[in-house]
């Protein structure tokens, strides 16, 4: 005859409540935080969701392209697709130094790709429910291509819709021949 193990039913159901509370943890402080990423266009500072972006990089250059809607700095090939480049400070008359380094920021993949200029390196950004600001306290016409808005400090966190601006800005009218 062989020996039987037995198994501590206790102990094993023990183990697995403690592996379930402390996911469940994870999960309510990851839900506590709205969690973006931020970068800063001049004086803007403007946000979007972690998964929009897929890409940082120093910017490459740019292929103009003639007769494109206002705020396209033109096209980059990035590995082997054509992205647009979407530079805000000219869509939204912003003030920043041009001189400075510039990144471009890709928000989406494949085909969906359109890369934004920026002024600075994307860092993750946290607020809480309680930093959320009102979009009618927000003058700025980007407003209207806004989420919500947070507030850190002194600094007013714009959270960009990304797909609302890039359908509003490519948007082309169907002609009337």
């Amino acid at each position: 005859m062989e020996p039987t193990q037995t198994i501590d039913i206790n102990a094993l159901k023990a183990q697995i409540d403690a592996e379930i509370a402390a996911r469940l943890l994870i999960e309510a402080d990851s839900a506590r935080y709205i969690q973006r990423r931020g970068f800063c266009i001049g004086d803007l500072r403007l946000l979007v969701l972690l998964d929009a972006t897929s890409e940082v990089l120093e910017m490459p250059p740019l292929f103009r392209l003639p007769g494109a809607p206002t705020g396209i700095a033109g096209l980059a090939n990035r590995h082997g697709r054509v992205v647009p480049v979407m530079d805000l400070s000219v869509l939204f008359g912003l003030q920043h130094d041009h001189a400075a380094s510039a990144w471009l920021l890709v928000c989406g993949r494949g085909d969906e790709a359109v890369g934004l200029v920026i002024d600075s390196l994307p860092e993750r950004k946290r607020f809480v429910q309680d930093d959320e600001i009102g979009l009618s306290d927000i003058t700025h016409p980007i407003a209207g291509y806004a989420k919500a808005a947070y507030r850190e400090g002194q600094d007013i966190w714009i959270d960009l819709d990304t797909e609302e601006l890039f359908a509003a800005v490519f948007h082309v009218e169907p002609s009337s021949v």
